[in-house]
């Protein structure tokens, strides 16, 4: 049997404005997981089911669920090399003050990508991720917001309404002008040219992504080479210096 390929493993987290349900329920559902990355996903949220994210560039199975609290997955990326095994990810949502600590444990990593995928994280899930959930939670607390203001002025809350109630208002409303069919179809082809540019858009952006991990990763190759080649000097010169005294000390004999 050959040796088992070595590994490496990291432990990322961040806080985010909402609660561990509304962020489990957006880590496993396809568009919104799609949203809070900018690249393609599709997540089958069952276990045994496939997940894909950053338009495949990302691929995995997840193997446990616990509702609002775990959510453990293989893992890897089209950066793996053939013959390495999948990695392990946990994803862990526990109740910070008003909000949610997310905290990924990413086990069983290619040696030397560590780093690199830590960067990603950081760089393709997290700083995303806050833009999208603290707009997220600014849209939710504004009907609060509205509510509050209006008790204050002592006036009654704004509410809308729903039901039969909204159904009866609209029959009494003057019913709006049927829009011409060419204008229909002009608007359905809008949608799929702007369908077309998004779906570009995130191709792009995972490009990118890639492109920016490479450059990170050869940027770190480089150092450390470079660190390697003055040890290296460094010790040939004392090795010269060492030799040059011993010598010097036989010519005084």
């Amino acid at each position: 049997m050959g040796e088992a390929m070595a590994t490496e493993a990291i432990k990322v987290s961040a806080r985010f404005p909402v609660t561990p349900e509304r962020l489990y329920r957006a880590w496993l559902d396809s568009t919104e997981h799609g949203r809070f990355t900018g690249g393609g996903a599709d997540i089958e949220p069952v276990v045994g089911g496939r997940f894909m994210s950053w338009d495949d560039y990302i691929t995995g199975m997840l193997l446990q669920l616990e509702h609002a609290r775990r959510v453990v997955m293989t893992w890897r990326t089209t950066e793996f090399p053939d013959d390495a095994p999948d990695s392990r990810l946990e994803v862990l949502f526990v109740p910070e003050g008003e909000g949610t600590r997310l905290t990924l444990i990413h086990t069983d990593i290619p040696s030397g990508d560590g780093d690199k995928y830590e960067d990603g994280w950081i760089d393709y899930y997290f700083e995303p991720m806050q833009r999208y959930f603290r707009k997220i939670a600014a849209e939710e607390s504004k009907p609060h917001a509205t509510h509050l203001a209006a008790m204050k002025k002592g006036a009654a809350p704004v509410r809308k309404k729903t039901g039969a109630t909204a159904a009866k208002k609209t029959v009494v409303a003057k019913p709006k002008k049927k829009s011409p069919a060419p204008k229909k179809s002009v608007g359905k082809k809008a949608r799929d040219t702007a369908a077309a540019n998004r779906k570009a858009a995130r191709r792009k952006s995972a490009k990118l992504a890639k492109k920016n991990a490479a450059r990170k990763s050869a940027a770190r190759v480089a150092r450390k080479t470079a660190g390697k080649a003055k040890i290296r000097k460094g010790n040939r010169l004392a090795k010269r210096l060492a030799q040059g005294k011993k010598s010097g000390k036989g010519k005084k004999k």
